[in-house]
């Protein structure tokens, strides 16, 4: 079986949420920073020469930014770059491909989850069953809230725990008042025993995470996610060693991983398709977490459909993924570009059990959606 061609095609959907983060240290600075209230993806459709389709997206595409090799994300650049490295190639040659095809982690996932998704449909069975197995039926999500004032986000938390949602994430960073103030709140709502983890996006430096944390730590906090610049290793082990609460790291690579683990710098590996380039490229990094015996959760740029389907087959067939995990595409988006609808229980994301991704494309709505990607927000 080989590739003989694909397809792309160009969508934007609105956000459910304007969804504002820290930015990190030089983002805090910027009072005037703009919330993102619409998100640019591709989807790709790749054609085998049995006919055989598979489907990936590109998520959350940030416009301006660029491929690996530094050329623009625009879409007929993408489409070129994608025929000319994927067409001849087989689909379920999966070790070659993640050594020869780099195109940067967004794209190189969209090129695996196609790849998963042919092979499933090929052998008759789902991405889960060929990335492990279907360990759990359904994912359990912590829903995102993003940096806004106290009383704005009452009625989404208010919302979110009448879904049955029992983890939550908060972005912070941008002022330690506001934080608390947020967090204060939120403990008011919804009690003390629901799972509170924190995403500082690296606002802080190392003296301002040990002494923000600990200022926090009344709170119940089961985390706290990018403190500081993630490159500042040793950083984030003083960080550590000097409070109580876990710390998360996003770890999308094998080298990055055993630098972690190394300098015991942290307790929870967020590992994602996007970030890591695909599913089996993220199952690598998810073996280091287990060898070292730490935790994992997946970790999410907020995908849409066939990019949420992914990410339950990588969460779903990886034990290690015992926190909860990002994956709030779904609700957070006014739209999708799927015919099947999703299903939730209490918080927990059901897992599709269809071949390959389980998921299939609305020609409708990949029509009704369609934008092309701007130059710039």
């Amino acid at each position: 079986m080989k590739i003989v061609d694909l397809r792309i095609h160009p969508v934007a959907v609105s956000r459910q949420y304007a969804t504002l983060t820290s930015g990190g240290q030089e983002g805090r600075k910027n009072p005037d920073a703009a919330p993102v209230e619409l998100s640019y993806f591709y989807i790709l459709e790749v054609e085998t020469d049995v006919g055989i389709v598979g489907i990936g997206e590109i998520s959350d595409i940030d416009p301006g930014s660029r491929m690996l090799d530094g050329s623009p994300m625009d879409l007929e650049n993408v489409s070129a770059k994608l025929r000319s490295l994927l067409v001849g190639r087989d689909p379920s040659d999966m070790e070659r491909l993640t050594l020869e095809v780099r195109t940067g982690g967004l794209v190189d996932c969209a090129i695996d989850t196609a790849c998963y998704d042919i092979m499933g449909k090929s052998y008759g069975t789902s991405a889960t069953s060929l990335a492990g197995g279907h360990l759990r039926k359904s994912v359990w999500v912590s829903w995102v809230a993003y940096i806004r004032e106290p009383e704005a986000m009452v009625p989404e938390i208010q919302e979110k725990l009448a879904q049955g949602f029992n983890a939550f994430k908060f972005k912070v960073g941008r002022d330690i008042d506001l934080d608390e103030a947020r967090i204060k709140l939120f403990r008011e709502i919804g009690g003390d025993d629901l799972n509170l983890k924190l995403d500082a996006n690296a606002a802080w430096d190392v003296d301002e995470a040990i002494s923000f944390m600990r200022r926090l730590e009344k709170y119940n906090i089961s985390g706290v996610e990018t403190p500081i610049d993630k490159e500042n290793v040793t950083g984030m082990a003083r960080v550590r060693k000097a409070v109580d609460t876990p710390i998360l790291e996003h770890v999308s690579t094998q080298e990055y991983a055993l630098e972690l683990v190394r300098h015991e710098a942290v307790d929870v590996f967020n590992v994602s398709t996007v970030g890591c380039g695909g599913i089996y490229r993220a199952k690598k990094v998810i073996a280091i977490a287990e060898a070292a015996g730490l935790n994992a959760l997946l970790g999410s740029t907020v995908e849409l459909g066939v990019g949420t389907a992914a990410q339950l087959a990588l969460a779903s067939s990886s034990w290690r993924v015992d926190w909860p995990s990002d994956l709030i595409g779904p609700l957070m988006y006014t739209d999708d570009v799927l015919n099947e609808p999703w299903e939730w229980d209490n918080g927990y994301l059901r897992v599709p059990t269809g071949p390959g991704l389980g998921v299939t494309l609305d020609p409708a709505k990949l029509e009704s959606l369609r934008h092309t990607l701007p130059t710039s927000r």
